[in-house]
């Protein structure tokens, strides 16, 4: 193996829990790559939040999706939950002025299996975070159980490089998934990238 080759191969290592040189390395990625950023401004258009909501986003990297939503905000508060220490101190310093407002607050954690306080959010969103869990229905039950009545649930997904599984795929297990965890009105969003980005969504019922 090129030494080149190893490299990248450590920093693809990373992206599910970055820590350390490489880790660095792959957060540079994700905060610069082009689809990347299009595909969290995206998310953030599509959930379009009203004035006043709590939002939970697990898994948030860099943070800039929590970037993207903070000017509709209004008088509503975020949380960001990242298993990654550098992660969590990467998009508090990104967001530092919505942290120091109070608007913003970061945590780290297990994305599948947050702290019993964080709960009681009209929106809990993700922008791929399931393809890292082990028993993604599981961690989608117990993320549906911290959503107020009516709260909504956005779980985007969007190949990587270096994976087989297309985002239709994905999408369709992740609408089983809600609908076994509960979920009603469950549908999907789609916007053309390459390749193509796709948001399963559903509601906590009454």
């Amino acid at each position: 193996m090129s030494i080149k080759s190893y490299v990248m191969a450590r920093v693809i290592d990373q992206f599910h829990h970055p820590r350390g040189m490489y880790g660095r390395v792959a957060g540079r990625i994700m905060a610069t790559r082009d689809t990347n950023v299009a595909r969290n401004h995206w998310i953030a258009e599509i959930i379009g939040p009203p004035a006043g909501v709590s939002i939970l986003e697990i898994g948030h990297g860099p943070g800039l999706a929590i970037e993207a939503l903070l000017p509709s905000l209004d008088g509503g508060h975020i949380t960001g939950l990242e298993i990654s220490d550098l992660m969590s101190r990467s998009a508090a310093k990104r967001n530092k002025d919505a942290v120091e407002r109070g608007d913003v607050d970061f945590r780290v954690g297990d994305s599948a299996n947050p702290p019993p306080e964080l709960t009681g959010y009209d929106i809990i969103y993700a922008v791929n975070a399931s393809m890292f869990w082990p028993e993604p229905l599981v961690a989608i039950t117990e993320l549906a159980s911290r959503l107020s009545t009516g709260g909504e649930m956005v779980f985007v997904y969007m190949p990587p490089p270096t994976s087989t599984d297309s985002a239709q795929a994905v999408a369709a297990e992740t609408a089983e998934h809600f609908a076994a965890a509960g979920l009603t009105n469950i549908g999907h969003d789609e916007m053309s990238f390459d390749p193509i980005a796709i948001a399963t969504r559903g509601t906590r019922p009454s």
